[in-house]
């Protein structure tokens, strides 16, 4: 592991890797624990264990509900959020907590967050539920049912990737292609994008000047006029 430098936060998220790793000893090798440093959001993770279970390491980037919860400022009202639901780029499902971690002036410098995969628990309640009930050991139709409640949280590391996925994700709530939308709609889109976090990455303003057929200095007017 590279060392850290000698800068107050730094050293402050530093003392958080003996809790990361202590909490994924108690729990197993089926939970990651990450911290994040927010001052790098493209290379936000700075520490981590059980790492194989989404596939990130340190060095990797923030993911959506990070780059939310930045733009957003859940963290100047409460000290962590517990028991969300998040995917992994597999199709994992885990059941996900993030503590906020802030320095002496309640800055918010860091996260670390708690991600346990539960994908094989809830197919094991269901069968272990549907046995004590009575019945044949078919699978219940509710494994196939839609999900009701979609992941808070998209555990992916790579950068471009996670891009793709938010903006893709908020085009698709739109009927027409993009290169058929008004200015207004356009604008519309970079403002939900803006307060999802998506332009905190270096690389959000040309993977939407891309998706929605504009050139980057639009995306810039746009954000302008946001403000």
């Amino acid at each position: 592991m590279e060392q850290l430098a000698a800068h107050p936060n730094r050293v402050l998220l530093q003392s958080y890797f003996p809790m990361a790793s202590f909490i994924a000893s108690i729990i197993g090798p089926k939970c990651e624990v990450v911290v994040h440093d927010i001052s790098d959001p493209e290379h936000s993770i700075i520490f981590i264990e059980n790492g194989h279970i989404s596939g990130r390491k340190v060095g990797d980037g923030s993911t959506d509900l990070v780059l939310k919860l930045l733009k957003g400022g859940a963290y100047r009202e409460q000290q962590f959020i517990t028991n969300y639901k998040a995917r992994g780029s597999h199709g994992q499902a885990f059941r996900s907590s993030t503590y906020f971690i802030k320095n002496d002036g309640e800055e918010l410098v860091g996260l670390m967050c708690l991600n346990i995969d539960i994908s094989h628990l809830d197919v094991a309640a269901e069968w272990i539920q549907h046995v004590l009930l009575g019945g044949s050991l078919s699978a219940p139709a509710e494994l196939n049912a839609p999900e009701e409640n979609p992941a808070a949280e998209y555990l992916q590391g790579n950068v471009d990737d996670l891009l793709h996925d938010m903006i893709t994700s908020v085009l698709g709530k739109v009927s027409v292609p993009p290169e058929r939308l008004s200015s207004k709609e356009k604008m519309d889109i970079v403002k939900e994008l803006n307060e999802l976090g998506v332009f905190l990455m270096k690389g959000g303003v040309s993977q939407v000047a891309k998706a929605l057929s504009i050139s980057e200095p639009t995306v810039y007017r746009y954000l302008q006029k946001l403000k």
